[in-house]
């Protein structure tokens, strides 16, 4: 279960750096940033925040199998 928890991570670590890297000014114009973000907003953020509540979920059910 670490090992999925962990590739879990790595994913939402990808999304962001992708973000990142997409509103980076060094490539984009002001417009572009925005646009970008504009699309995040409507639809990578939903399933970011999934990914990061289901993350959360998987650790507190290892701590309570740790636990038991």
């Amino acid at each position: 279960m670490p090992e999925e928890i962990k590739a879990k991570v790595e994913d939402v670590l990808e999304k962001l750096t992708k973000l990142n890297d997409n509103i980076s000014d060094s490539y984009n114009s002001t417009h572009g940033i925005l646009e970008t973000l504009s699309q995040f907003a409507y639809t990578g953020l939903d399933d970011l925040i999934s990914d990061v509540e289901e993350i959360r979920d998987d650790l507190e059910d290892l701590e309570e199998a740790e636990n038991q």
